[in-house]
């Protein structure tokens, strides 16, 4: 039988079907091999450059801030950082060359860094279980740091470049300044408000390394340089800081505060000159105890809190009606101590009452009574379109973060009670930026302007030229009121300092135009028994302001919150510094301020010798003469606890033994807070009994009396609106 035609067909199938399957087989590679050519190419070549390469992101120089005189208060230095590449450091643990244990260790006392924390950072793993790529062990360290962490040549561990933020002048201006995070950004303060103008563009390195991500020279590396960030110039001037942060830790200590805040701007151009709160915190270190108690220390409570303002509102409630030409010098106000509204009695802080007065009086002595009688005149409508001229109930846009807006009662809501209560300073909440644009506008002919805290901002070049990027002009948001109005308030304001409630703050031969007022902090909706904030807002010279200030006193010692013996003189203290500083004589002519004739009380100074005694007159303003013979004064005329014009002349008597029978005159105790009483009275050994709360309204003991030392006098206390 003949085969030979089946075997050639099988022999052909199976020729066939193995060429069938070399093409597959051929075709499998050729598809691979083109799938890894032009489709996986890219990315085998992205991990190719990683392995061989160093991808190093360089941080921009943050733009320095400066005040405007161009004394810096932020500025970036060169420091460096540490991260490590996980792929390297696990291949040479896996072929036991270097273990992580090894690596934190070494790398442990360098960087003052715990090992246990060095090692979580370099086991760190991605939230499916895979190993991250890089991780950062330390940013901002010194330069030794980094050259003593090159020396080990760990595997994986790479040094560069990195900056890092300084305040050079610690707590100075925190709140203003605020800080920076890990990362270089803003996240408080000038810091935040500019973080886009101040960061900069950061730069990038990439060039071929070894296995220990050493850079080789003979290789071509791509750098692009940062660009750094712009500087920042702010229109506070650096010693008028000074003195205005000096000043709140003064106030802080010596009226045992909860906080104490201030703001000084020229009115003109709404240019904020010092600004600051107290406590505050280092931005060097800004986090210090829980990260919240940290954060209420970076706020910035002239900003960022509303406050009720209590009798400073007057102020606007008197350029109201003066604008509306509601009131005359010739109008009388009675006040009996208390004024019914609707269905209401509503008392005035002074529960005798102040009887008959001018509308300039109604100011000096913050008459509540006087106001409620203003604020029906003006009515509710008109009342608020000055809220509205005035800039409350509004931001005002200061270059700040967080401002807050007040709190205004919407108009449909205020009747009687709440416009009587309004017009004398209670119901509503302010800022002290936004209450100071408004106090402002008196000063500045009646212009309201936009606060502002940065001058302008300046670029330099990699050839060291500075531009000017932007110049941040004044800017007028409206006439609150005319001219002649605010040239009326400013001249009412100035007595309210030489004569009124606030005349802890007259200097003499100086113009000083203000209003103290004192509230009570609102808690949970509810006014807060025993707390109070106490502010003084004054102008500088009041007949040309070329300042204007508002000084806070948050919860200062029950014993003696009164704005007119805690904020009014603390602001004097302040108004002083100033004027040393910008050199401005006192006004002497024709149309200085009022010389006044201020009152001290003779201080006890027998039983001690004559060199003792003349010190202490003498630093009391008293002058004296010298009868008899002996070493010691035995007697004196007036009597200790006499009120005298300053630089009267008393007597001295000499004896040679002390007069264990003085008779001292009781003072008059009338107007002084219970603290001030307290040590008048241990000064002269008379003893006090205390009824009520507030300031000295009456004694059982008429001044002047003379009685015998340890004498107990009843004081009866009231308590005062400012």
């Amino acid at each position: 039988m003949n085969t030979e035609p089946k075997t050639n067909i099988t022999v052909k199938k199976r020729i066939v079907l193995i060429l069938l399957v070399v093409f597959f087989i051929q075709t499998i590679i050729v598809g691979r091999y083109a799938y890894v050519q032009i489709i996986w190419s890219p990315q085998l070549q992205k991990w190719a450059v990683e392995q061989w390469t160093n991808d190093i992101r360089i941080s921009a120089r943050r733009g320095n801030i400066l005040d405007r005189n161009g004394n810096p208060l932020a500025v970036s230095g060169n420091v460096e950082r540490v991260d490590a590449f996980l792929k390297d450091i696990n291949d040479k643990e896996k072929s036991k060359k270097i273990t992580k244990e090894e690596i934190a260790e070494k790398l442990s006392p360098i960087l003052n860094m715990s090992k246990e924390s060095i090692l979580s950072k370099l086991n760190k793993r991605m939230s499916n279980g895979a190993p991250v790529a890089c991780v950062t062990i330390a940013r901002r360290i010194e330069k030794e740091q980094g050259n003593k962490i090159r020396e080990l040549k760990l595997p994986g561990i790479i040094v560069s470049e990195d900056t890092k933020r300084y305040y050079p002048n610690g707590n100075f201006l925190s709140q203003v300044l605020g800080s920076t995070n890990i990362d270089g950004d803003g996240r408080s303060g000038i810091e935040l408000q500019y973080n886009n103008d101040l960061k900069g563009v950061e730069g990038r390195y990439m060039g071929e390394t070894d296995a220990y991500h050493r850079e080789l020279p003979y290789k071509i590396a791509n750098y692009y340089p940062p660009k750094n960030g712009n500087d920042v110039v702010l229109t506070i001037d650096q010693y008028l800081q000074y003195y205005t942060e000096k000043a709140l830790e003064r106030g802080l200590a010596e009226y045992k505060a909860k906080q104490v805040s201030a703001i000084i701007m020229d009115p003109k151009t709404g240019e904020i000159l010092a600004m600051a709160s107290k406590p505050d915190f280092d931005p060097n270190n800004p986090v210090k105890g829980s990260v919240e108690e940290s954060v209420k220390l970076w706020k910035n409570r002239t900003v960022n809190y509303n406050f009720e303002p209590g009798s400073i509102l007057k102020v606007i409630t008197a350029a109201a009606a003066i604008n509306e030409n509601l009131v005359s010098d010739s109008d009388r106000f009675v006040c009996n101590g208390s004024y019914k509204v609707a269905d209401r009695i509503i008392h005035c802080w002074r529960r005798q009452g102040h009887g008959v007065q001018t509308f300039q009086q109604i100011l000096q002595n913050s008459c509540n009574v006087g106001f409620m009688i203003l604020g029906e005149r003006i009515g509710k409508d008109r009342l608020y379109k000055y809220y509205n001229a005035f800039g409350l109930g509004k931001k005002t846009n200061i270059d700040l973060p967080g401002e807050e807006k007040g709190i205004i009662r919407p108009i449909e809501k205020v009747g009687k009670v709440e416009l009587a209560t309004e017009a004398f300073g209670q119901g509503i909440s302010v800022t002290s930026i936004q209450y100071l644009a408004a106090f402002a506008a008196v000063a500045n002919d009646g212009k309201l302007m936009e606060p502002h805290i940065v001058k302008k901002i300046l670029n330099t070049d990699e050839n060291g030229n500075t531009s000017v990027i932007k110049e941040i002009q004044p800017k007028v948001v409206r006439q609150a009121i005319s001219v002649q109005s605010a040239k009326k308030l400013r001249e009412i304001l100035e007595s309210v300092v030489t004569y009124g409630a606030a005349k802890r703050a007259y200097i003499e031969g100086y113009h000083i135009g203000g209003k103290t007022g004192t509230a009570q902090v609102v808690e949970n909706g509810h006014y807060a028994q025993g707390k109070y904030i106490s502010s003084f807002a004054a102008m500088a010279p009041a007949n040309d302001p070329r300042f204007v200030m508002i000084l806070s006193i948050d919860e200062p010692d029950p014993s003696n919150y009164y704005s007119g013996s805690t904020a009014a003189p603390l602001a004097k203290t302040l108004f002083e510094d100033i004027f040393r500083y910008y050199d401005m004589q006192p006004d002497t002519g024709k149309d200085s301020s009022p010389k006044v004739v201020r009152e001290v009380v003779i201080p006890e100074v027998r039983g001690l010798n004559v060199e003792e005694a003349g010190l202490i007159l003498k630093k009391n303003k008293i002058d004296y003469e010298i009868e008899g013979n002996g070493n010691i004064i035995y007697d004196m005329s007036p009597k200790p606890g006499i009120s005298v014009i300053e630089n009267t002349k008393i007597t001295l008597y000499l004896g040679v033994e002390k007069n264990n029978n003085a008779m001292v005159a009781v003072p008059d105790f009338k107007g002084m807070t219970k603290k001030e009483i307290d040590d008048l009275a241990k000064s002269l050994e008379l003893n006090i009994s205390f009824m009520g709360d507030g300031i000295g309204a009456s004694q059982d003991i008429s001044p002047k009396t003379e009685v015998k030392k340890g004498t107990l006098i009843k004081i009866i206390l009231e308590q005062p609106e400012d």
